[in-house]
């Protein structure tokens, strides 16, 4: 019998990953080709060597993964466990034996893989039925639904978001803890689900470290070493006791990066310069061989400022497509802008790629507004296009933009206990007429 998507069992089913990711028609037409199956109390669903090929979900009931004589783990219908497939390996790496009456789905690996579905969408794809669970996920921080409502992840097909939610590895931070250090190999993807960290660095190697930025809960970090090839550009301490997940580099390209970001090459750039609303070119490259040369009509934002224009960039109706040397910091650019819902593009090897004459001027530069620039403060993830080298000079245009930056967010934060101050006082006045009234009753 055809599962209901709308009954208790479709709506269940309906959170599961990558379900939760699957578009409305295409979820109602697999409902339509799936049952739910039982299994008494003491069955086994599947024993360790089997090599039936298919995604099994645990609906309602409990039961037992095991390795031989050895319990593994135990699994009930109410765990956060169960959002994903049992055991997914092929064949089977471990049984998994019913220690209630359960019920379950079996799906077929092709499941996801409809034709006519367009997985590439740009569109939002976080699609459950329920808005009250997508409110309550919200309420109680749900990392999981956060991340997949994410601009980046709604642009991954269901099964890479499967393989990456599958992967994320879980680590613990002390408070005081250094999770890495400016300069070193980037080697993985974070995710903060419980606690808060601070990114500090240092323009150069004589410069004091300056704290930029706290992040917390739900928030990302990490991508910019894995995308550009630099060091590590950031140091991140734990301010406080930390539970973070991470998927590691390889991972991240594969899944990640490659459905994630969009390239087009020099003669698309021109066709998109030629159209009655053209294209925003975003030349990230440092001023110096910016000024050298560059395509006639782009802009100059270096990359280690990138984030102090965030909030006129959000402004841009038109396209945005990122220009450097060779590519590689483009596609950092790019995952930080889609994160906040900034459409960009890259331009395929960046410079280098360009033909010998290729449209050059050595005019047009981005400009903003002096106040804007006041307010402007660093947000997301460790990045700055600056390599960490213990002997170089220091770079005094650098050295300002982070002064720049920590003078915003200092301002912020005095601004924040302003504010507080102003609330305390008005209770404290309000406490104080209150007492003054008591004390002239008695």
């Amino acid at each position: 019998m055809a599962l209901d998507p709308h009954s208790q069992e479709g709506q269940t089913l309906r959170k599961y990953i990558p379900l939760a990711t699957m578009p409305a028609q295409q979820f109602n037409l697999l409902c339509n080709d799936i049952s739910v199956e039982k299994k008494a109390k003491g069955d086994f669903l599947f024993k360790i060597n089997d090599p039936t090929e298919s995604f099994i979900y645990l609906i309602e009931g409990s039961l037992s993964l095991e390795e031989g004589a050895l319990k593994v783990d135990s699994i009930d219908s109410s765990s956060e466990s169960v959002k994903f497939a049992l055991a997914h390996h092929f064949p089977r790496k471990i049984s998994a034996r019913a220690t209630s009456n359960i019920s379950y789905i079996s799906l077929g690996l092709n499941v996801f893989d409809q034709p006519g579905t367009d997985y590439e969408e740009k569109e939002s794809v976080f699609m459950v039925d329920n808005d009250d669970s997508e409110l309550e996920a919200s309420n109680t921080g749900d990392w999981m639904s956060v991340l997949l409502k994410s601009p980046i992840f709604q642009r991954l097909p269901p099964m890479n978001l499967q393989q990456v939610l599958m992967s994320l590895e879980e680590i613990t931070l002390d408070k005081g803890d250094v999770l890495f250090h400016q300069g070193d190999v980037g080697d993985y993807f974070y995710l903060v689900r419980v606690g808060r960290c601070a990114l500090s660095r240092k323009a150069s190697a004589r410069a004091k470290e300056i704290k930029l930025v706290e992040l917390g809960a739900n928030e990302t970090f990490g991508e910019d070493s894995l995308l550009s090839g630099e060091p590590r550009s950031m140091t991140i301490t734990a301010m406080s006791d930390m539970v973070l997940s991470r998927i590691d580099k390889s991972r991240f390209i594969k899944l990640i990066k490659e459905p994630a970001l969009d390239y087009i090459d020099y003669q698309k750039l021109l066709l998109e310069q030629g159209k009655q609303t053209p294209a925003l070119i975003l030349d990230l490259r440092p001023n110096n061989e910016f000024n050298e040369s560059h395509i006639e009509g782009s802009h100059n934002i270096p990359f280690f400022s990138l984030r102090m224009h965030l909030k006129d960039l959000k402004k841009e109706a038109h396209k945005i497509i990122l220009v450097c040397a060779n590519g590689a910091v483009s596609e950092a650019a790019a995952f930080t802008l889609i994160k906040n819902k900034v459409d960009a593009v890259i331009l395929k090897g960046g410079i280098k790629s360009l033909p010998n004459d290729f449209n050059s001027t050595k005019e047009s530069t981005f400009s903003i507004d002096n106040d804007d620039q006041e307010q402007g403060i660093i947000l997301g993830s460790e990045d700055f296009d600056t390599k960490f080298a213990p002997e170089e000079e220091p770079n005094l245009e650098q050295d300002n933009e982070v002064l720049k930056a920590d003078n915003a967010r200092l301002n912020t934060e005095l601004n924040d206990l302003k504010k507080k101050y102003r609330m305390l006082y008005a209770q404290f006045e309000k406490l104080k007429a209150i007492l003054d009234k008591l004390r002239s009753s008695k």
